[in-house]
């Protein structure tokens, strides 16, 4: 008959040990979720509430009257059409929150700037930092 062998509890915390020294090398790296480069940070923050814009608009038929009703549990009555023009929305196809929190620039430190494109009448958002960007475009262009 074979002899059937298991870890002994040597084995055990030293395998313990190795899998806590792996995790703690990497959690760092885990927990921020947004990166420390401010321009980085913009970058995904500009993504990340145009998406939003997005989801609210194809749920809603009309974009929102500012950041804030992307961040509400209740829904809006009125929301903007194509052009800007207040819109009536039917609240049964509200599907929100969109996002956590109104978004701010992490450059200037002020909300992002919610406005309306003339040439294509769309609801857009941009930063209100001044100044230019690694790349050589100005902030408010990104």
């Amino acid at each position: 008959m074979r002899w059937i062998r298991g870890m002994t509890m040597v084995e055990i915390l030293s395998l313990a040990v190795m899998s806590v020294a792996v995790l703690a090398a990497f959690s760092p790296r885990i927990s921020h979720h947004l990166p420390r480069d401010p321009e980085a940070r913009l970058r995904v923050i500009l993504a990340e509430t145009r998406h939003a814009l997005l989801v609210f608009y194809h749920d809603t038929g009309v974009y929102p009257v500012d950041l804030s009703d992307l961040t509400t549990t209740e829904p809006p009555q009125i929301g903007l059409d194509r052009w800007g023009r207040p819109s009536a929305m039917n609240p049964e196809y509200y599907h929100g929150p969109y996002l956590s929190e109104v978004p701010k620039c992490p450059i200037s430190g002020e909300e992002l700037e919610y406005y309306c494109d003339p040439k294509t009448g769309e609801m857009k958002v941009r930063s209100p930092a001044s100044g230019v960007g690694s790349d050589g475009r100005p902030y408010r262009e990104w």
